[in-house]
């Protein structure tokens, strides 16, 4: 795929909200932007990754297709995730199908969402009767069945930029665009950890793709990521990613969009979030205290050495080590899985106390046998029924 870069102009009485990530999470979308008002006079940017490991992918697309058939004012962009399934869908090879009837299979086994499994489901289609001989004849049924939603998305552009602002979903090189259009999109799709490459820009580059948290060492984090000197705004909260995931939003004036002033940038983007959680009110405050660990996917085995003290009762709490630190830190045991036969793993985590004055609104992520795991302003951590020693 070509890159192609699409140049909008922001309604300058209006906002610029940008969104990335949504992952088949249509309730956050529409939570997100019930949030804010979404209204005509708004522009509505969505960078990349609208489908796949959420539980609403095809009805994701005709959410945001709808959206500009009523007048408003919505453009999107390719992800690494449009990109690769609709390489996969293009190729009718023997061993294409295969490998993409096996991913469809990983894909209900794993994340439980496809937009695929979508499609087939209303038509009829049980993943389960499809052989690797008749998988052909289906994907020609979808796309005859589907052609609006394939059409769409095939028709994303690499790049969105508007005014001094550049919507890419991973990353680039340069923030001179001329010289990317017509290279091959994909780096720029599908380009980890961007905001520690040795790069800094004149405009700005906004970006989804690698969950922020994984740019935090100190906390669990699923706030934006902000490099004011390097002009990079990342926004990935994780949807169908992460137990504390967030939809995040960047909210501009579209008049501050289009002249890109540093000064007025920085004191006038907002963020917004939505994260679906049921939300409580602190009945007693909680004196804080940082993470000692924090728990990323790329790290983290552990060895179990059983349970918290006394805890009884639903999702009771572990005491863990992590393997490769040594640290000891408690975490729900729902938190546990195997991704290799043999070892264990643990959910992205942290053994922080928040810090917690009576009256805070609270996300709650989890209930378990020693208080709650919550959320406050996007970060995860303790709150505890009553004083623990381990911690």
């Amino acid at each position: 795929m070509d890159t192609i870069v699409k140049r909008i102009n922001p309604l300058p009485d209006g906002r610029l909200i940008a969104v990335s990530d949504v992952h088949g999470h249509l309730q956050y979308l529409r939570g997100l932007l019930e949030k804010v008002q979404f209204s005509k006079k708004d522009t509505l940017v969505l960078i990349g990754d609208m489908i796949e490991k959420g539980p609403e992918s095809l009805n994701t697309v005709r959410f945001v297709m709808g959206l500009r058939e009523k007048g408003f004012h919505v453009y999107a962009s390719m992800g690494n995730v449009e990109y690769h399934r609709m390489e996969c869908f293009r190729d009718d090879s023997p061993e294409g199908n295969r490998r993409f009837l096996r991913l469809l299979h990983k894909m209900k086994r794993v994340w439980g969402g496809s937009m695929f499994l979508d499609m087939m489901e209303e038509l009829g289609i049980k993943l389960e009767s499809v052989t690797e001989e008749g998988f052909g004849s289906v994907k020609a049924e979808l796309e005859k069945r589907f052609q609006p939603e394939f059409d769409f998305i095939q028709s994303l552009p690499a790049i969105i930029t508007a005014g001094s602002f550049i919507f890419v979903h991973a990353g680039v090189p340069t923030d001179r665009l001329e010289e990317l259009e017509g290279t091959e999109a994909f780096s720029y799709l599908k380009r980890d950890e961007f905001l520690r490459e040795p790069v800094a820009f004149e405009k700005y580059v906004v970006v989804g793709h690698w969950p922020v948290c994984l740019y935090r060492d100190d906390e669990d984090s699923m706030e934006p990521v902000c490099d004011w000197e390097k002009h990079i705004i990342a926004l990935d909260g994780g949807c169908g990613l992460k137990i504390g995931q967030q939809l995040n939003g960047l909210i501009l004036p579209g008049k501050t969009a289009e002249s890109g002033k540093t000064g007025d940038v920085r004191r006038e983007a907002k963020f917004v979030s939505y994260d679906g959680l049921p939300l409580v009110r602190a009945d007693r405050p909680q004196k804080g205290r940082p993470a000692r660990i924090v728990v990323h996917y790329q790290d983290s085995e552990v060895e179990c050495l059983g349970y918290l003290g006394d805890a009884v009762g639903e999702n009771r709490v572990l005491r863990l080590r992590h393997v490769s630190s040594g640290i000891e830190f408690p975490a729900p045991e729902s938190f546990l899985y195997r991704r290799t036969e043999g070892k264990l793993n643990c959910e992205d985590c942290s053994d922080a106390l928040l810090d917690i004055e009576k009256g805070d609104l609270l996300s709650v992520v989890e209930k378990t046998s020693i208080g709650l795991l919550v959320k406050k302003n996007g970060v995860m951590g303790w709150y505890l029924d009553q004083p623990c020693s381990f911690f």
